[in-house]
């Protein structure tokens, strides 16, 4: 991510008010398809929204099978868009002139299927912004004499927060019936759900709007000013390329080139290989093919803080890694083995990790903790820097239309004074929620900028990191409590309340949605979309939005009262409930306070992203990036650093000893054994839900 200085002639020139929504070519003249979001797309994208939602979150719920959601590359919409393409496509294409036979999806059509099945995809998946459906309930089911959960908690919980909750006594039969489970359909208390429903709703489209109209001001700046990759959408759109004959995909281009099939039927194989030998032992397998290349526990001198060390890597991540420029690959695994050895100086320097004091959620040392609280706000700071200029005149066009060129060539989907009051208004209403909810409206809204700073870095994590589940690793409270304010000052009823939306917002970012909507907007931007098509695109995706999280709420909750969620998907019902309310807890009995030496870590966390920038932009040769840095401390890097590393690998002897026409020439095999893994993963995805089983060929 280098500094990108913003030319406000330009900006000011982009900030068009009044500006035609037909799209033009090249040289200016109009198309004929100037409307290219069509309603059938629009509608055909709810309907399989309402299909991926419920299946994902029935599977996910019931089944603990994983990963057809959940991701910024969601396999279960590149699957569907695979099946329009090769299979619907190719016959409406044969049958064309057919009587009733409708035209074949262009482009654009399947391209706005995929973006709302993204969207789908995402909101559906259980475990990280649902949790408001178990984190309430799991605190009065898991309640004991032991913990003390009701003297420290029940008295501070709103009576929105929780299922059959009046602010003295809730209801045991709607609580254990979630937990036991053998209850019908019929028989689901919606009444004693809806308050919290409507609530808890309320709250979620707040935030999914603040980041909606986020996006509307990025837009320009990462997409064109400063021309981020975009890696993971790299795939749907090369799978709907079109050439001179067909003016329809497939095309014979991308599906017809061998070096795509070669990757993709290696990845294909090699997991059907593994996938045979998981539920049939004996069948043969390749050596080191087995999910972990290695794993080597570490129990001598300093090197025991390293613990176990894995290796694993998949095929899909490996092809991500070689679409990603060097400097980035390669920052991110050697980041993580400088983050590792710093472990093992605290070892050698007489600090034992296994004695050093934890934080509460995450359970990492509080060095690393606060080197990654540091790390991240400085790059949010600088990220917000970068695009001073682009805001400034977002801004000044807001205040004042007329101060803005008018120009033909706009292609602002939204004019900045509805991107700006959007943004504004939906910050306004979450806050107005938090203070509905008995909150201090300045710690909420402490709270609130720090998602929206959070969603920012997670954003640049994946539309230029190419991480398709981003994550942080660190808790907002940890921070609130032991580098800001104190528990003290918090006051135990914010911190309840805190607890509720640092387990919704927080504890599983992956679905964050400001990728999702940066995503919509690069797929607009590359196919040349008006900006009528794209505002169209993006208010279907939020329809789609809506009816995947309407559906995911009855689906779930369907799901968990006639299975029981004792027996459901364990992270989702009962070891992330219980583990936030133990985490606050701890906070609010030791009475966290504020430590200097807290202070101490987040500086050099925040040196060394400021360090990194300022070397970037000085010196041509230096190649760290700081995103590298930023990942270093998380789980997914755990599970992704040796799929980079062999992605920087094969990129770097590939350019060194063939050059840029041959790493050019390998790339569509790199995209084969992205499609091809995931092609895998849904194939045994299926396998494994009828023969009890599930294998994992996708980090998350």
């Amino acid at each position: 991510m280098k500094v990108v200085k913003t030319s406000l002639d330009i900006d000011q020139a982009a900030l068009a008010v009044g500006a035609p929504d037909i799209p033009t070519s090249p040289n200016g003249a109009a198309r004929a398809d100037a409307v290219r979001v069509t309603w059938r797309a629009i509608v055909l994208g709810l309907l399989l929204c309402v299909g991926l939602a419920a299946l994902n979150a029935w599977i996910e719920t019931v089944e603990n099978v994983h990963f057809l959601g959940g991701v910024h590359l969601p396999l279960g919409a590149i699957f569907v868009l695979g099946v329009l393409i090769v299979g619907v496509n190719s016959v409406l294409k044969a049958a064309r002139g057919v009587p009733l036979v409708p035209r074949p999806f262009s482009a654009a059509e399947l391209l706005t299927i995929y973006a709302m099945m993204l969207f789908g995809a995402i909101v559906s998946t259980p475990g990280t912004e649902t949790f408001f459906l178990t984190v309430g309930a799991g605190l009065f089911y898991f309640a004991t004499r032991e913990n003390r959960w009701a003297e420290t908690f029940y008295s501070y919980v709103p009576p929105s927060f929780a299922p059959g909750w009046d602010g003295v006594r809730y209801q045991r039969e709607v609580i254990e019936g979630l937990y036991t489970g053998g209850i019908s359909f019929a028989e689901v208390p919606w009444h004693a759900w809806m308050p919290m429903l409507i609530s808890w709703s309320v709250f979620l489209f707040g935030c999914y709007a603040t980041l909606f109209f986020a996006s509307i001001l990025l837009r320009r700046q990462w997409i064109e000013n400063e021309a981020l990759t975009f890696p993971l959408i790299e795939l749907p759109l090369r799978m709907v390329d079109v050439d001179e004959r067909n003016s329809h995909p497939p095309a014979r281009a991308f599906w017809g080139d061998r070096g795509l099939w070669l990757g993709a039927g290696a990845a294909f194989a090699l997991h059907v290989l593994r996938g045979m030998n998981n539920f049939y032992p004996d069948w043969p397998i390749i050596p080191s093919f087995q999910g972990n290349a290695f794993s080597i526990q570490m129990t001598e001198g300093p090197w025991r803080a390293l613990g176990t060390l894995r290796g694993e890597y998949f095929l899909g991540g490996i092809g991500i890694a070689y679409l990603l420029t060097r400097e980035l690959s390669g920052s991110m695994w050697m980041f993580f083995w400088i983050m590792q050895f710093q472990l093992v100086a605290a070892e050698m320097l007489g600090f034992p990790v296994a004695t050093l004091p934890k934080d509460n959620s995450q359970g990492r040392p509080l060095f690393i903790t606060y080197q990654s609280i540091g790390a991240w706000a400085m790059l949010a700071a600088l990220l917000l820097w970068t695009a001073r200029g682009h805001l400034k005149l977002m801004f000044r066009a807001a205040w004042n239309p007329q101060s803005a060129i008018r120009t033909p060539h706009s292609s602002e989907p939204f004019s900045p004074r509805a991107a700006v009051v959007g943004f504004g208004l939906s910050l306004v209403g979450l806050l107005a929620w938090c203070w509905f909810a008995g909150m201090n409206p300045l710690i909420a809204g402490l709270f609130i900028t720090m998602y929206v700073m959070a969603s920012l870095v997670l954003a640049r994590l994946v539309v230029e990191g190419g991480f398709i589940f981003p994550q942080l690793p660190f808790s907002p409270l940890d921070w609130m409590t032991g580098g800001l304010l104190g528990a003290s000052v918090i006051g135990a009823g914010d911190l309840t309340r805190l607890g509720f939306l640092q387990t919704v917002l927080f504890s599983d970012a992956r679905t964050n949605m400001l990728p999702a909507w940066l995503h919509t907007l690069k797929i607009a931007h590359a196919q040349s979309f008006s900006p009528r098509d794209t505002r169209r695109l993006m208010l279907a995706g939020f329809a789609a939005v809506a009816v995947s999280l309407a559906v995911t709420i009855g689906v779930t909750l369907t799901a968990l009262y006639a299975n029981g969620a004792l027996s459901a998907y364990g992270w989702f019902t009962k070891n992330g409930p219980t583990g936030t309310w133990n985490g606050t807890a701890t906070m609010m009995r030791t009475n966290a306070a504020l430590d200097p030496l807290n202070w101490g870590w987040f500086a050099i966390g925040a040196g060394v992203v400021w360090g990194i920038m300022a070397l970037r932009s000085r010196l041509l040769w230096f190649s760290l990036h700081p995103l590298g840095y930023i990942v270093a401390t998380g789980y997914p890097i755990t599970r992704l650093w040796l799929s980079f590393f062999l992605g920087w690998l094969v990129k770097t002897l590939v350019l060194k000893y063939g050059g840029s026409d041959s790493a050019q020439r390998l790339r569509p095999f790199m995209v084969g054994l992205i499609l091809g893994n995931a092609l895998a993963m849904v194939f045994w995805m299926i396998a494994g839900y009828f023969l009890g089983g599930q294998i994992q060929y996708w980090p998350a």
